[in-house]
């Protein structure tokens, strides 16, 4: 299976996804949840090349080229999640702003010998775009105010990035490519909200533009922070709890 069949029944899997939630929060048992999430990443990015594909530019006489980048990405988020009891499953909107303006190319040659050259501009832009399947599992609750959530990330990314200066394209060579990832819910609940710490890592496969035969790896290390609100929980509460009457007016005249 290529991999534009692999987006393509991904995609299918999330419409079908958000028809269930769509069908079930209305007549199930279940809970929809809806969250935004922001904070900061850490992007680190590596390539490796053979001599056989690269541009006469960086000729490195049967040696290799490493390209590395590193910095801070600011993300934001937005999940809709769908869950019974322990489990949940959900969908999750990825963007990140890459704000890496620099990188190293390190050219080795056939000895081992290498030259070191940092490239950079303050031009560069960077933008990532994810669709997301998370898949939660509650380990442990306190029944009062705390609970922890692990969850596994899949998802195809796509993006923008300065092809001139940039050592990666995301609108032309990484379109619709696969990531995955972990994450840790730590979530303080009171009534429907619940406030959401998020430590999380993400690998995300990226072709370079000096040789797009070959595939470097883009790592996210970071923690996300934000808020959930449960639309179910927040509607039981409210048919559970008694309306008040209105006190009916009485004319004092009529007693007497």
């Amino acid at each position: 299976m290529n991999e534009s069949k692999i987006y393509l029944q991904m995609r299918k899997a999330i419409a079908i996804f958000c028809l269930f939630i769509a069908c079930h929060s209305s007549f199930g048992q279940g809970q929809f949840i809806i969250g935004v999430k922001g904070g900061i990443d850490g992007c680190f990015y590596q390539f490796n090349s053979s001599s056989a594909n690269l541009p006469t530019t960086l000729n490195t006489n049967g040696g290799y080229t490493k390209i590395v980048s590193t910095g801070p990405s600011i993300p934001a988020l937005v999940e809709l999640i769908y869950g019974t009891k322990k489990f949940r499953v959900g969908y999750q909107f990825e963007f990140e702003r890459i704000l890496t303006t620099s990188y190293k190319v390190k050219v080795y040659d056939a000895t081992g010998a290498y030259g070191d050259t940092s490239v950079y501009d303050p031009t560069i832009t960077q933008y990532f775009f994810c669709h997301n399947l998370l898949i939660e599992y509650i380990v442990f609750d306190n029944h009062k105010n705390l609970r922890l959530v692990p969850d596994i990330v899949f998802g195809y990314f796509h993006g923008v990035a300065g092809q001139d200066i940039a050592p990666y394209d995301f609108s032309a060579l990484n379109a619709n490519r696969f990531k995955f990832g972990g994450e840790l819910n730590v979530e303080y609940y009171f009534g429907p909200y619940s406030v959401v710490a998020t430590p999380n890592f993400t690998v995300a496969p990226i072709k370079a533009i000096a040789d797009p035969n070959e595939k470097g790896y883009m790592f996210f290390l970071g923690l996300h922070i934000g808020m959930r609100f449960n639309v179910t929980k927040s509607k039981q509460d409210a048919e559970k709890s008694p309306k008040k009457k209105k006190k009916e007016y009485v004319n004092p005249e009529e007693d007497n």
